[in-house]
């Protein structure tokens, strides 16, 4: 076994908004030693994802690397065709080991794919060639602080989107639900606000903010207006685009929240103003700022960093920054434990 096993790509509706509707993925189990390593796989699974769509796609320079969590090598490249840059690939490592491949294509991409093809695809289907795997969830360690983590006094400010001018005044969050849907302002929010104890904030990028005390509603109370206490999954999105989902043993715990103040103070807008999620047990890109909508769901669909490789579920104690697409590491449930920095220069 070696290589690049597999690949599945699907169009994502959610990812529409932002010009990145098709989310591919490839499975794959191999060593990774070198910066030429990633760039092998990178070649193989775009190979497989031309044969897929029938298009003459080849990977381009280096985008960026990044090493993360003190754990995490990520080397993104450019895909191009004819010269044209398509879309993204991102491979990801630890331990030696490649995690998996994950990456977008534009929205151009629908005026260069057979009828056939781009109907399959916008009707729900997922087109798929080798063995491709699913969700991987890891085995949680327990320990005093959690790993690759390290404490800092501010907020790293953060925004795909970038930081929108939101018109508080006229906003409200829209809620998606079996029952319908329902609109709350933020007065509404307000009016039913608790305070949490303490908790601690936890960036995947590797800091944290300790001791934070966030004012909202409950998410499980939100998920009750509209009978949505059983759902398996939490999508949300925020005003420019920007999209994450949870799963909802996570999202409806007694400390997850839509937030309207942190310390005795209502949020900045950097912070998120006016409302934002925070789901304490996951890593931040799970708390969305900006909220615009929450829309709870029985199956899974990618949000914005989880089509760019990160985690499904993303709990801090298990460490999962990234998903799993290698049989090893989901078959042991636990991340390979040495770790280097692989630089590409």
């Amino acid at each position: 076994m070696g290589g690049v096993l597999g690949c599945s790509m699907y169009f994502n509706r959610v990812l529409v908004d932002v010009g990145l509707p098709y989310v591919f993925e490839c499975t794959g189990d191999s060593s990774i030693g070198s910066p030429g390593d990633f760039l092998t796989l990178a070649l193989e699974s775009t190979s497989l994802l031309s044969e897929l769509l029938g298009l003459k796609l080849r990977v381009g320079g280096l985008e960026h690397w990044e090493y993360i969590g003190r754990r995490f090598n990520l080397y993104a490249f450019n895909i191009l065709l004819e010269g044209v840059v398509l879309g993204q690939v991102r491979v990801v490592e630890a331990g030696g080991l490649l995690v998996g491949i994950s990456g977008v294509l534009s929205d151009y991409t629908s005026s260069l794919l057979d009828e056939g093809v781009l109907a399959d695809l916008k009707g729900g289907g997922r087109l798929s060639i080798g063995y491709n795997m699913g969700l991987t969830l890891l085995d949680s360690v327990k320990q005093e602080w959690p790993q690759g983590q390290k404490a800092i006094t501010r907020y790293v400010i953060y925004a795909a989107e970038g930081v929108p001018d939101v018109d508080i005044g006229s906003w409200s969050l829209n809620v998606k639900g079996p029952w319908g849907e329902v609109k709350l302002g933020l007065e509404d929010i307000e009016a039913k606000a608790v305070e949490l104890e303490e908790r601690d904030f936890h960036c995947v990028t590797g800091w944290s903010v300790r001791g934070n005390r966030w004012v909202g509603v409950r998410l499980r109370d939100i998920a009750g207006m509209v009978g949505a206490t059983n759902a398996k999954w939490v999508l949300a999105k925020s005003v420019r685009g920007y999209s994450t989902i949870a799963p909802a043993s996570e999202a409806l715990a007694e400390d997850s929240i839509v937030a309207v103040g942190l310390n005795n103070t209502r949020l900045s807008i950097e912070g998120g103003a006016p409302a934002r999620l925070v789901i304490p047990k996951l890593y931040g890109w799970k708390s969305a700022k900006w909220l615009k909508e929450i829309e709870f769901l029985d199956e899974y669909i990618d949000g914005y960093w989880e089509a760019l490789a990160y985690h499904e579920r993303g709990l801090v104690e298990a460490e999962e920054r990234f998903k799993v697409r290698n049989p090893r590491i989901a078959e042991e449930r636990k991340l390979p434990e040495k770790t280097k920095q692989i630089k590409p220069w």
